[in-house]
């Protein structure tokens, strides 16, 4: 059971949430571009994997992951969950692919006494890429211990050199690590941007088969 009045003393002290700088782990957010009331972090830590089965990296948990199934049939897993507790993170069944076991180590290292963990995983076309750009939560919520997370992310074409089918569809999740405590989450957000920048995709792209300069998304 976790030590209420530290997690209230950890609570009040992200009111500084700005101030928080130097985004660890494998990528960055350059830039941040916070929606409503959202307030900025700078102080996350980042895990993401990409399975190219294309299937879903998790299930379980009290949120049920979803899933879309385009005009080609394809199924397309989407999951988004806020961990606040090594309770959540055991009630979630991770498959049992590298992309999961990355993810899953990644997760079972966070002290949930001074921090929190927002998971998400979605489908992407096998010659695009998912970046993530911004994250940012409520800071009137989580001033009541309740976490609402956002994350922002957009869409760029893999390097030239990287061989893809531009038919197929992968899966990409990210294990967000922010460096705030919890006692509870009632909701969470997440926006995608079509482009990651303006500009054509590649040449290699634009003489490929058929559907290939497409995002596919």
């Amino acid at each position: 059971m976790a030590d209420v009045p530290r997690r209230r003393a950890l609570l009040a002290a992200a009111s500084g949430i700005a101030a928080l700088a130097g985004c660890a782990g494998s990528d960055s957010a350059s830039n941040s571009y916070p929606v409503r009331g959202d307030q900025p972090i700078d102080g996350y830590e980042l895990e993401r994997a990409r399975d190219e089965s294309g299937e879903p990296i998790l299930t379980g948990g009290e949120e049920t992951p979803s899933s879309e199934t385009d005009e080609r049939g394809r199924r397309r897993p989407r999951a988004r969950r806020v961990l606040v507790s090594g309770d959540g993170l055991d009630a979630l069944d991770f498959a049992e692919t590298a992309a999961a076991d990355r993810l899953r180590s990644f997760l079972d290292g966070t002290d949930f006494e001074s921090a929190s963990a927002y998971l998400l995983s979605m489908p992407v076309t096998a010659c695009r890429d998912v970046r993530l750009r911004s994250v940012a939560v409520e800071p009137s919520e989580l001033a009541d211990g309740d976490l609402h997370p956002r994350a922002d992310f957009c869409r760029a074409y893999r390097p030239a050199d990287v061989e893809c089918d531009p038919e197929a569809v992968h899966t990409v999740g990210f294990a967000i690590r922010l460096p705030v405590a919890a006692e509870r989450s009632s909701g969470s957000g997440m926006g995608m941007r079509g482009s990651c920048r303006q500009g054509d995709p590649p040449a290699v792209f634009n003489s490929s088969a058929p559907g290939a300069g497409g995002d596919g998304e």
